[in-house]
């Protein structure tokens, strides 16, 4: 794919921006001109991606070790966001997942753990967000959910099945609301991806129709492209 920095000027905050699909949609969003705000639980990782992506693309990229499960989330990503001054994008893809376990093997405070991330996590990095999107008539969000959520999961237990599930009548409601406003919400539900997430599941891919696992790098261009603003 071509650079042709067509988000030239506008700002994209990833969060759990330090692996995976979150550090490949980080460089992609750079590639086309961005400057990002990265969010992760971990600085060190981060600030090795900075730099990568400072001296590949001179953009401009503020990075914060921000836990997104936290309630305090929401006071310590605005003051990032407020420093930055704007934000035009936002990818809430920071997410955990447990392997396959039966319903009644899954403790209550693993349903905790996991919605706290992948689907408060969500509601907290937007609630900062969204007021700016609102004031500029404009921008995007994009939310990565999960194949899971349509199918009921296949190496996956029933609590990371139920927050993608979540996450995706999140995206609707969000979208019905902020239309008016010129705010696009979209949804991405990957299968399966090539990422420490993924690393130790029993992955058939003879069950896939491609024959193959997915590369972070075909997530973040589905996540680039949806997020023309």
């Amino acid at each position: 794919m071509s650079e042709n920095k067509e988000l030239q000027g506008k700002v994209a905050l990833v969060t759990g921006a330090s692996r995976g699909i979150g550090r490949a949609t980080a460089i992609k969003l750079a590639q086309n001109g961005a400057n990002l705000i990265l969010i992760s639980r971990t600085i060190e990782t981060l600030s090795e991606l900075a730099k990568l992506i400072q001296d590949k693309y001179q953009v401009e990229v503020t990075t914060a070790a921000i836990d997104i499960s936290k309630e305090n989330a929401v006071e310590e990503l605005s003051k990032v966001v407020a420093k930055v001054g704007r934000v035009d994008i936002l990818v809430n893809n920071a997410g955990i997942c447990n392997l396959s376990k039966e319903f009644v093997d899954v403790a209550e405070d693993i349903w905790s753990q996991t919605f706290d991330t992948n689907v408060f996590g969500l509601v907290r990095a937007s609630k900062v967000v969204v007021p700016y999107l609102k004031q500029q008539h404009s921008g995007k969000i994009v939310n990565i959910s999960s194949l899971a959520s349509e199918v009921g999961g296949i190496a996956t237990s029933a609590d990371y099945v139920a927050s993608k599930g979540a996450v995706l009548s999140l995206s609707k409601s969000l979208a019905r609301e902020l239309a008016p406003y010129g705010v696009n919400v979209n949804t991405i539900a990957p299968g399966f991806v090539k990422t420490d997430m993924t690393e130790h599941m029993p992955i058939n891919v003879n069950k896939i129709p491609l024959r193959h696992v997915a590369e972070p790098e075909d997530i973040a261009f589905s996540s680039n492209h949806t997020n023309r603003a």
